[in-house]
């Protein structure tokens, strides 16, 4: 018996049915505020073998997860398929996951939004996304290079530009053709957001940022309560796999700590309640099923008002992920609010 298949019976054992509290998406669909992450910080900043991220989706969904965040550039999707196309329809039904993928840079030309979605879905072995996402609004050189650089190491950009409202059209045809249920950003700030609220015939159902208690991402949060967008929050935990790279570790955070005490419970549970209890949905990265475990054991404790006051005290706005290789375009998003 290899150990993968002794811990996915000790979870059938001991753990109890996992609560899935859910996120209302503006179509009506429910979202579920904990997801399984597979992108970079999974193992590594970017994964050499994705067996660690097939393994991981199937004990997510043996654990009780029902939502898993992908996206072309993560270089994995075929790895969740695969997965995937062994526990629909054994242990559980299409119907009851929420899948998300996302749109990268390279595809944000019209001519290029169709034929990326259908790629994801092929390789997902899906007939539908529950959400697409446009991965970030800067638009680089079309092609299959995910990180198209110059000498200088900066990003290759698309020229002629493509303004993200363009994609954002595109985008708003794979509803209308029923290959994905609902559509939105990811990486944009309060005014790119507005935009796409006042110019979209489909207004976006949410906007996936980098989120933790040190990037707390109040006004973002304001803001898309206000105009019914749902916050997702990736790299929930920072990056704790890179921490050597940018020391962004709130979880290790003395406040945190003891917090997490009080509760008994651990320091990254209480970052992951944290969110939750704001109404953000996470998606926690981890290959390690005991880590995929602990991540779901969050709905069974409930942070105080001083707690949450005190967590949300810690802002730093440390940010992790800047893709500053485009930082002198005008559409780079972190020159704006969050």
């Amino acid at each position: 018996m290899t150990r993968l298949t002794s811990f996915l019976r000790y979870i059938s054992r001991h753990a109890p049915t996992m609560a899935r509290p859910a996120a209302t998406l503006r179509t009506g669909a429910q979202m579920p505020l904990l997801g399984l992450g597979t992108g970079p910080g999974s193992v590594g900043s970017w994964q050499t073998s994705t067996e660690p991220i097939y393994e991981a989706v199937k004990v997510a969904i043996d654990t009780g997860y029902r939502h898993i965040d992908t996206a072309e550039s993560y270089a994995d999707e075929k790895a969740v398929g695969k997965a995937l196309q062994e526990k629909i329809g054994s242990a559980v039904e299409r119907k009851d996951m929420f899948i998300t993928s996302k749109l990268w840079n390279t595809r944000h030309h019209p001519d290029d939004v169709l034929p990326a979605c259908q790629r994801s879905l092929t390789d997902l072995g899906l007939d539908y996304l529950d959400l697409y996402l446009m991965h970030f609004p800067v638009a680089w050189t079309r092609g299959d290079v995910y990180y198209p650089k110059d000498d200088n190491g900066r990003a290759i950009l698309c020229t002629p530009d493509v303004p993200f409202m363009d994609t954002w059209k595109a985008m708003e045809n794979l509803v209308d053709a029923g290959l994905v249920k609902a559509i939105g950003v990811s990486n944009f700030n309060i005014s790119q957001m507005e935009e796409v609220l006042t110019n979209g015939r489909i207004k976006p159902a949410v906007n996936q940022v980098e989120s933790h208690p040190y990037l707390v991402c109040s006004k973002l949060l304001k803001c898309a309560a206000e105009n019914d967008v749902v916050i997702t929050a990736y790299s929930p935990l920072g990056r704790p796999g890179e921490a050597g790279l940018h020391g962004v570790t709130p979880f290790k955070d003395p406040k945190v700590i003891s917090i997490a005490e009080k509760h008994n419970k651990t320091p990254a549970q209480v970052c992951l309640r944290w969110q939750v209890q704001r109404g953000v949905v996470i998606v926690p990265k981890s290959v390690t099923p005991a880590r995929i475990l602990e991540n779901s054991q969050i709905f069974d404790f409930e942070l105080s008002a001083e707690e949450m006051e005190t967590i949300s005290g810690l802002n730093k706005d440390a940010r992790i992920v800047k893709f500053g290789m485009c930082d002198d375009h005008p559409q780079w998003p972190f020159n704006g609010a969050f």
